[in-house]
């Protein structure tokens, strides 16, 4: 194997190393400098670095000859560069599809199956976007953590975990894939639910149901009450109750959330769970206003 690396870092260098200094012929009449005549142009030897980057791979899953469906199983480097590796991929100025086909001809079913028509496909993203191939982190992401990958695109969904109410992301305990599939998925924002409901009750299956008295908004969507990318009320709330309560509700208690001396002691915490504690949906037989 020891072999493979040097022929592959001799041939890379030959291809890409020239003189350390080279001496320009002629001066170049846009960068005039007195009493001089030859301009020397500094060529960097990447030896060093294309022999770093390719040792990578030896820590990663793909080196892995036990497997059979590793490239060092099936042709070593040949399995993703060609044979001969006449394939040196240029990331500045292949297309997204020229890059993805050596993955996708191993990685194109799972949870992959997706990826062909999905959103990040049709942006024009690549593999190598997100993933570094001679790499020894978990996926071969790019970053430490897939907040620090997804993050670099999604700038809102990051402010959003640095509110005080989030998911625990930020401190490890959740990823965004328990959420959402990033190579793409038959139901919206790229979930793994078919919906927004589905994909929640993964965690909180206690809201699921079925109950003798449904509340709406919450079997409609979660996401008419809670933002789960992050929020400044709690528990990941669009708004403080009773104002979350009052854009559907503005009858009897209309009142709750002014100031009034007529306001009942019942409602003084300014909020409606004081009272409608279950609002998710409950089966007491006296449910009807979700207090039991």
């Amino acid at each position: 194997m020891r072999q493979w690396l040097i022929l592959i870092v001799a041939a890379v260098a030959l291809a890409t190393a020239g003189p350390a200094t080279v001496w320009a012929t002629e001066a170049d009449p846009e960068r005039p400098i007195r009493g001089v005549d030859k301009i020397p142009e500094v060529v960097v030897d990447r030896t060093a670095q294309i022999e770093e980057h390719v040792q990578r791979i030896f820590n990663s899953p793909h080196a892995f000859t036990a497997d059979e469906r590793t490239p060092f199983s099936q042709g070593m480097c040949n399995a993703c560069h060609g044979p001969g590796m006449e394939t040196l991929f240029n990331i500045e100025k292949e297309s997204p599809e020229r890059l993805n086909q050596p993955c996708l001809s191993c990685h194109e079913e799972g949870a992959r199956r997706h990826w062909k028509g999905s959103t990040h496909e049709f942006s024009g993203l690549a593999c190598v976007n997100c993933h570094a191939m001679h790499n020894e982190r978990p996926r071969l992401l790019k970053a430490d953590t897939q907040m620090e990958v997804c993050g670099s695109c999604h700038l809102d969904r990051r402010a959003d975990f640095g509110k005080p109410s989030h998911h625990p992301v930020p401190e490890g305990i959740m990823e965004c894939t328990d959420c959402h599939n990033p190579h793409g998925t038959p139901g919206p924002n790229k979930l793994v639910g078919h919906t927004i409901n589905e994909t929640c009750f993964n965690c909180h299956a206690e809201k699921r149901g079925p109950f003798l008295w449904e509340h709406n908004p919450v079997r409609e969507s979660c996401v008419t009450c809670h933002d789960p990318h992050g929020s400044i009320h709690r528990p990941l709330l669009q708004a403080r109750s009773p104002g979350l309560c009052q854009q559907c509700h503005l009858g009897t208690h209309s009142d709750v959330g002014l100031s009034a001396a007529r306001m009942d002691f019942r409602v003084q915490g300014r909020s409606c769970l004081n009272c409608h504690s279950q609002i998710h949906g409950t089966n007491h037989p006296r449910g009807h206003v979700f207090k039991e």
